[in-house]
């Protein structure tokens, strides 16, 4: 449309009456006009956006990273597993530290123990692994009762930015135990996920309904830099009959 010479007001931001600023703030004066283009071409807010690689609260996220990268290193049977505790902030304990009770799958994705459980015996803690008739598992259940969240004032008087911050123990039967701490989620602005992490998880959402395409997909939008234009990837967008 801009090549076309169709192009909005110039003060479209500024603008006293109809103005983005004006009519969002419904005011003339509780806005920053300086905010709007400060750091412009240096800071990049999409940059700032996480991603979520667990379907579940962002409070859980780092004790199952914290798994993961325990069972990577040391490989574990669920029934190896004599007791699991999370050292947390009092906003995570209070948020999902909770004794799970199946009351829906809202529950059951809010619930650190809960989601701990999900992750050890499905091997995920993605869309499939809730399911309704999940949240009366009795295997799931049982496991999450050996998953304890305590309070670290420690890690609570770190501040909000530290909240999801987890210590997480976990105990085997034959009286060994392995200790994992994560101060930021997989995917967050401070521990942000790898390219391979990202095209993983929209493979899994998008082959339902993409298959064989999403591998284009991908690979198009990987090399978006040398794209000539868009129009090979709105073509790769659509659903094919």
């Amino acid at each position: 449309m801009a090549r076309q010479n169709f192009t909005g007001i110039v003060d479209v931001f500024e603008a006293p009456y109809g103005g983005f600023c004006t009519t969002f703030s419904r005011s003339q004066d509780r806005f920053n006009l300086a905010a709007l283009s400060a750091g412009l071409g240096e800071r990049f807010e999409t940059l700032r956006i996480s991603l979520k690689f667990y379907s579940c609260v962002g409070s859980n996220h780092t004790t199952l990273d914290a798994i993961r990268d325990i069972r990577k290193r040391r490989p574990f049977a669920v029934e190896d597993v004599d007791s699991i505790v999370v050292h947390a902030s009092q906003v995570t304990l209070d948020h999902a530290g909770w004794p799970y009770k199946p009351e829906g799958l809202t529950a059951a994705q809010l619930n650190l123990p809960f989601c701990v459980a999900t992750l050890l015996i499905e091997g995920g803690v993605f869309v499939d692994e809730f399911t309704p008739d999940c949240v009366a598992d009795p295997a799931r259940i049982a496991l999450a009762r050996k998953v304890k969240v305590v309070h670290d004032p420690a890690i609570t008087a770190l501040g909000a930015a530290y909240r999801h911050k987890a210590r997480v123990e976990i105990n085997f039967r034959d009286g060994s135990s392995e200790t994992e701490t994560r101060e930021a989620p997989r995917g967050s602005e401070q521990s942000f996920a790898s390219a391979d992490d990202i095209a993983r998880k929209f493979r899994k959402l998008a082959e339902p309904s993409m298959g064989t395409q999403t591998d284009a997909i991908v690979e198009t939008i990987l090399d978006l830099d040398n794209l000539p234009n868009s129009r090979a990837l709105i073509d790769l967008l659509q659903l094919q009959p």
